[in-house]
């Protein structure tokens, strides 16, 4: 049995999936080409990927797009579809799958990432419009921890860390995401840190005063999260599923989240996974304090929340999931 993946994929969202082929089928027997995939460009849509058994070829494709549309070329190419972003109101196509988010992870070493860069590019040349940013997903790629860095380890009892990004055009995640910080730094009972990131152009007006006044490096992130006692989730871009929900899901935090708009692969149980909001500063600081206040709810939150994690998310679990659909 081999697989074959598309050259020309994005390998900053990719690399999450491959690293459950090489999970499920051995690195040796996954390799990449362009032979199979002469319809696909690189442009962060899609990881394409075919698992050939003698002369039988499932033809397989992993939608990460932050938009809820299903793109019928690729739809009517593959076998089975797994969606990161399923519309959860709309009646499913029988080769559709519900896959849950995931976050890019580190798989290649330096010298594994400049070779697969540089070969990769040469096979699919013509299936890249954009050079530079081939390029620059594998650097991404490169930057990114390591699976294996998302363990576990427990949080402190009333310190809470949040930044994340301002989205020009989406007004309610902007939102609820200051409320959650309003509701945090007036909070007696937390010891916040974070904010807002800054962004380059300084574009997005009406949250200086909640803008940290630079930017953090991934280590220090992920220390920091590791740490916060709980953790907040909305919904990003286009009502996507962000990459934070996977991380948080992964790291077995304490979640308080909004409403979230589309499917997942098993539906998130309130206080059982996480606590829902509705994303109101006062609403948010009533879940904020009964987690800090009640270490049985934080801990089966947590211990709910990464078993969910290994259960639908990991990347072995939705490879296995997709190949037997």
């Amino acid at each position: 049995m081999k697989v074959f993946i598309s050259a020309s994929c994005d390998m900053h969202y990719g690399s999450f999936y491959i690293y459950g082929l090489y999970q499920l089928y051995g690195k040796k027997n996954v390799k990449f080409s362009s032979q199979y995939f002469k319809a696909f460009k690189h442009n962060n849509h899609f990881l394409a990927f075919i698992i050939k058994e003698n002369n039988n070829i499932k033809k397989v494709i992993i939608d990460f797009t932050d938009s809820k549309l299903i793109d019928e070329s690729a739809l009517d190419w593959s076998d089975v579809y797994g969606k990161i972003n399923l519309d959860d109101n709309v009646r499913v196509h029988p080769k559709i799958m519900a896959i849950g988010p995931s976050f890019g992870i580190r798989i290649y070493s330096l010298y594994e990432t400049i070779w697969l860069a540089s070969s990769n590019f040469l096979r699919s040349y013509n299936n890249i419009p954009n050079k530079r940013k081939f390029f620059s997903d594998y650097k991404a790629q490169y930057k990114r921890p390591q699976l294996a860095h998302y363990s576990y380890k427990p949080s402190e009892s009333n310190f809470v860390f949040f930044m994340s990004s301002l989205w020009k055009q989406d007004i309610k995640t902007n939102k609820f995401r200051a409320n959650f910080i309003q509701s945090c730094k007036a909070n007696k009972s937390v010891d916040f840190e974070g904010g807002f990131a800054p962004r380059t152009k300084n574009d997005v007006k009406g949250y200086e005063e909640l803008t940290c006044l630079g930017r953090i490096v991934m280590q220090d992130y992920l220390k920091k999260t590791k740490l916060s006692a709980l953790v907040f989730n909305t919904p990003a871009v286009k009502e996507c599923h962000g990459w934070k929900l996977a991380e948080y899901l992964c790291l077995g935090k304490a979640i308080i989240s909004t409403p979230m708009e589309r499917a997942l692969p098993k539906e998130l149980e309130d206080k059982v996974h996480l606590l829902f909001t509705k994303g109101s500063t006062d609403d948010i600081t009533e879940k904020v304090n009964a987690i800090i206040s009640n270490v049985v709810l934080r801990q089966q939150l947590e211990d709910n929340a990464q078993t969910y994690f290994e259960n639908h998310l990991a990347p072995r679990q939705v490879i296995t999931k997709l190949v037997a659909f």
